[in-house]
């Protein structure tokens, strides 16, 4: 014989329908929203570390083109050669056909370095003292450059160098290249800054002290002896695939062995 408080827990057994769907859509919605929070972090994270690695290697590059030309040296001792900056007498480049045409332009810095060559000295300076120098024949011909083909989100920053001493950049197997930094877009339209600037100083002005500071994104053998720093500019797009993020960083140089740099 049931019980009246048998029949009460039997009819309050199981679930019904609604409470199912309920408890169903509840469990979808919370599940939604923790998959939606993982992979939204997922991507955050995968976006940081894509965008601290490339400003990285901007920054690595960065260093290594101040470097280089922090290290630009005459390549003689001769004190009549003060510049080391590649400086043709016609606007021709050092490159092969498609190459930047100007030699020290807005994208292009064509220089002698002494870049870890300590042997190297300084090759107008001492000279000028009448102390005989050391030896220059280390000094090779550098170009860092931005490599104009591809689209205009994809150029590619390198540096050749003279590896033969022959002062010749195309010549077969006479040079290497390396790439610095990949994606620069200083050349797109929405960005169009040089990545080389130069400033100089004229020593002729009547101003009391430094003379008159003007800067141009190119240098010439009329501009070159008053030559005094280098701005160097990379800005790249660390999201190419969709709207653009860009890594600017910027730095300014010195040469510290050009003889006509003071």
């Amino acid at each position: 014989m049931q019980t009246a408080l048998t029949g009460k827990r039997g009819s309050q057994a199981g679930l019904t329908l609604i409470e199912m769907l309920v408890s169903m859509i509840i469990t979808a919605v919370i599940g939604t929203m923790l998959v939606g929070g993982w992979i939204s972090l997922q991507r955050s994270y995968a976006f940081t570390r894509v965008t601290n690695s490339a400003r990285a290697t901007v920054r690595d590059a960065l260093d290594r083109v101040s470097s280089e030309i922090r290290m630009a040296q005459p390549p003689t001792a001769d004190p009549l050669v003060k510049s080391p900056f590649y400086l043709p007498t016609t606007p021709t480049s050092p490159f092969s056909s498609g190459s930047p045409a100007s030699a020290c332009g807005p994208t292009t810095c064509v220089f002698y370095s002494a870049y870890n060559n300590f042997a190297v000295g300084d090759g107008g300076g001492l000279a000028l003292t009448g102390i005989t120098p050391p030896s220059t024949s280390k000094m090779r011909l550098t170009a860092i450059w931005l490599d104009p083909t591809g689209s205009t989100s994809q150029k590619v920053l390198k540096l050749t160098r003279d590896t033969d001493n022959d002062g010749d950049l195309t010549d077969p197997g006479g040079f290497r290249t390396i790439k610095l930094a990949d994606s620069v877009v200083n050349t797109a339209a929405s960005v169009n800054r040089p990545i080389f600037t130069y400033y100089f100083r004229d020593a002729t002005t009547t101003s009391p002290t430094y003379g008159q500071w003007s800067h141009a994104s190119t240098l010439t053998s009329a501009t070159v002896a008053n030559l005094r720093n280098v701005q160097i500019e990379l800005v790249v797009d660390v999201n190419l695939s969709h709207t653009p993020t860009y890594v600017d960083v910027r730095t300014t140089v010195r040469p510290r062995n050009a003889a006509a740099i003071k």
